[in-house]
């Protein structure tokens, strides 16, 4: 039950991170909102924010629920590396947001979601995997 939810939060993570970039028709070719055509931009800006803002709310859930699970049977060496790299990764997103709050560059801010989609990534492979043996081991 735990390892499924961990997963299911994972797709559902992923599939936020590809509707926010699938928002913006733009990347790589303009280096900022205000070079768009003002009716796309609004239509853009309407759907990044609040993408961004679930995929936050997701990832922060996530990570809380990751570290209730992480029990006696996860050594305290992987769970304070696990909470910390969840740290870095709440960083990340604070600092996209930030951003776009600032200046409303939706390009910047997709870029920023793509370098945290590598984050992930190597978060899930370096310590969810993991975490999930470990829960394993636990429910045996």
């Amino acid at each position: 039950m735990a390892i499924q939810k961990i997963r299911s939060d994972h797709e559902y993570m992923i599939e936020l991170l590809d509707r926010i970039e699938a928002s913006c028709d733009q990347i790589g070719v303009l280096s900022h909102c205000n070079q768009c055509r003002f009716e796309h931009r609004e239509l853009c800006h309407g759907n990044i924010e609040p993408l961004i803002r679930a995929f936050v709310e997701v990832t922060l859930k996530h990570n809380l629920v990751e570290s209730t699970l992480m029990g006696e049977s996860v050594p305290d060496a992987h769970r304070i590396a696990h909470n910390q790299a969840h740290l870095a990764i709440a960083e990340e997103l604070k600092a996209i947001r930030v951003v776009f709050r600032q200046d409303g560059n939706g390009v910047q801010a997709i870029e920023g979601i793509t370098q945290v989609r590598a984050s992930l990534f190597a978060h899930f492979q370096d310590y969810d995997r993991q975490l999930e043996e470990y829960l394993l081991v636990e429910a045996a």
